[in-house]
This record gives structure tokens, sequence and C-alpha cells, in this order.
């Protein structure tokens, strides 16, 4: 049997990082008021102050309604996109001093996904791997792919740092080349032979791109977009030298996936979609902005030569209304059609047993 778990962002908020609408509150309250002075910081609080009419400097941040991440970036795309400008903030065709690029707001925007997600893992609940290890556990390890529309690192860890049951070690592969496997002091080989797919669809945490030579790096089991804030010089391209940028998919509908690896990962991702027999949903809520995600799902759901593929979502918890519930099973049946088994389970069960959640696909 051949299984694809998607993961998506209510599997990270299991692991306590804050989901969408919190992280602009979990920013401004806990990390912002470290460094208020820093440009980016200044840059952030005066473009919430001028957007959105929010003092995050001087007012209580607990009691501010935020706008969510999607909304600020979907604003921001679709200015950039209609090549259109915002007073004080311009699109790059403008050069004036006095005006801070649209460009640049939404890099602190990505930054501060990536502060906001590095300072909010202390205090996980380990289900990736308690999941993976299950997985090892029945023999399904690697009967299995994993795509992930989530930026944080917990998965892509949990893979690399756990051994089968030949007590050899999990090589994670996903699905594209970084300019480590061309430097043979690096730890981070070309992994080979049996391997565990990990599909990033929206990038990650730990790639750094070089739009100069066109090369990627991976920092393993770091946030290396933490680098470019931090320590600059250490996301130096490993091939030419030059600074990397984060490759980094907002959660918008304007979602620019023309990047040669994230293309790359989305052709894999169908791939293992058209041969998978079973389909499990994790954390996903079947939100309206992810057409692309939709898109996908469709072409590989009417153009596969196997029977219907089984699908499930795992996406419950204990604070979860019936309502909502309900809604959320009506937006996958009504796009994926009547057959899709939507479970009471949490992602904590099906790390706890995965076996048992994946025989209801039989």
């Amino acid at each position: 049997m051949n299984i694809t778990i998607f993961l998506g962002a209510g599997a990270s908020a299991a692991e306590n990082l804050p989901i969408q609408n919190e992280l602009f509150s979990h920013y401004f309250k806990y990390i912002l008021p470290k460094d208020k002075d820093k440009k980016m910081n200044r840059e952030l609080a005066k473009f919430f102050k001028d957007l959105f009419f929010i003092d995050v400097i001087n007012n209580d941040i607990d009691n501010i309604n935020f706008p969510t991440f999607e909304e600020v970036l979907g604003v921001l795309d679709l200015a950039e996109e209609k090549r259109e400008s915002f007073k004080h903030y311009k699109t790059e065709s403008y050069n004036d001093s006095n005006n801070t690029s649209i460009s640049y707001i939404r890099q602190c925007l990505i930054m501060l996904t990536a502060y906001t997600l590095n300072n909010a893992n202390s205090s996980s609940n380990n289900y990736h791997e308690m999941l993976v290890s299950n997985l090892v556990k029945e023999g399904l390890i690697y009967d299995t792919n994993f795509i992930s529309a989530n930026y944080d690192i917990h998965i892509d860890n949990a893979i690399g740092s756990l051994y089968d049951e030949k007590n050899l070690p999990i090589m994670l592969n996903y699905g594209i080349d970084f300019a480590n496997f061309n430097f043979s002091k690096n730890s981070w080989k070309r992994p080979e032979g049996q391997m565990v797919n990990l599909y990033k669809i929206h990038g990650s945490l730990n790639w750094l791109y070089c739009p100069i030579c066109n090369s990627i790096t991976l920092t393993p089991y770091e946030g290396g977009i933490m680098r470019i804030i931090e320590h600059i010089k250490q996301s130096e391209c490993l091939n030419c030298g030059e600074l990397t940028v984060p490759i980094i998919v907002p959660p918008t509908y304007f979602k620019n996936m023309s990047n040669v690896f994230l293309s790359t990962v989305w052709n894999k991702s169908e791939k293992a979609l058209r041969d998978s027999d079973v389909l499990i949903f994790c954390g996903y809520s079947f939100p309206e902005a992810d057409m692309h995600i939709k898109y996908l799902l469709k072409r590989v759901q009417t153009s596969r030569k196997k029977d219907n593929l089984k699908i499930l979502i795992v996406n419950n918890h204990d604070k979860k209304r019936n309502s909502v519930m309900e809604k959320e099973k009506n937006r996958y049946e009504r796009f994926l059609g009547k057959h899709v088994i939507y479970t009471e389970y949490s992602f904590e069960d099906f790390a706890k047993d995965p076996k048992k959640i994946i025989d209801l696909a039989k």
C-alpha cells in the first residue's frame, strides 16, 4: 500500500507553534520588544500603523484584532501584481527614498514568520517524532511519502534523526538537489537507496536560495533563514558566495510558484499522489486560498490509472466545535467527493497509532 501523508498547519499547531492568525500577536508581544530599534522592527511597526491603524508599540497586544497573515500578504502581493502602490509604500518601479518598497515589507513579514516559528519550538509535543517512529515500528515508513504545506522543520528533523527496523539511518529526500551535495566536507550527503520522501510545497525555513547561480542550500536540523537575520555571512551561497534569500511561499491566492526548485517539488508531489493508494490529510482545513493545492488534487483525482484514491481527514482537536467540523467536512466533500472519510481523530491520535487510522481506508 502506497501512503501519502499531507501535513497542514494544524499538525504544526499540535507542536505548540503559532498558527497563521497568531503570528503577528506572538511576534509583537514576545519578539519585537527585545529589539524595537532594529530597522526591520521599526519598518514593521510603521507599516501596521500606516495600513492597518494598529500601534504595536504603545497598545496592549492581547487586545489588538490583527489581520491574518494571509490578508496582509495578499494585499501586498496583489499590489505587486497590479504594479500599484500605497501611500509611503511603493512598488520597485518607483525610486523614491522617502518611501519603503512593498517587496522590502513583504520580505520583513517572511522574516517575521521565521523569527516567530524559530522562537516557539521549546515546548514541542514531539508528535512528528512519534508518528515517524510508529511508522517505522509498523514497517510502513518506506511505503510513505510526506507532503508538507508548512515551513517549520519538525517533520524534517523527525525523519532525519530516526533509524529503521534494521537500525539503519532513515534517508530523507526532499526531491531536489542542494548545493551541499557538491561539497564533500559537508555532512549532508545526497540520499540514496531506500528513502523517505518529504515534499515541502511552500518552501522551508532550512532552504536558502541563491538567485545569482540558481542554487539552493540546505541547513540540516536548523532554520537557516535565521542566518540571514542574525549571521548574514553564514547565509552565503556555497557555490558562488553571494547572499541567499528565503524560499518561502506565503499562504495567499497570489502564490508565485515560478521558482525552479518549487516547481520540481510540486511535480514530484503530483507523481507521489498519482501512485498513492491512501492520502491522509493531517491538520489541514482545506482553506479557500489554497487553490494551487486544489488544482493539484483535481488533476490527480481525474487522471489516475488506479482506482479511486482513498482520502482520510485527521483534523480534530479538543477545542474544535462541531459546527466548524461540519463546515470543514462539507468543503472536502464538495470538492473531492462524498467518498472522503472524515474522521474524528486528532494529529496526536494519528501519531500514537497511525496504522489504526490507515486501516480505515481498507
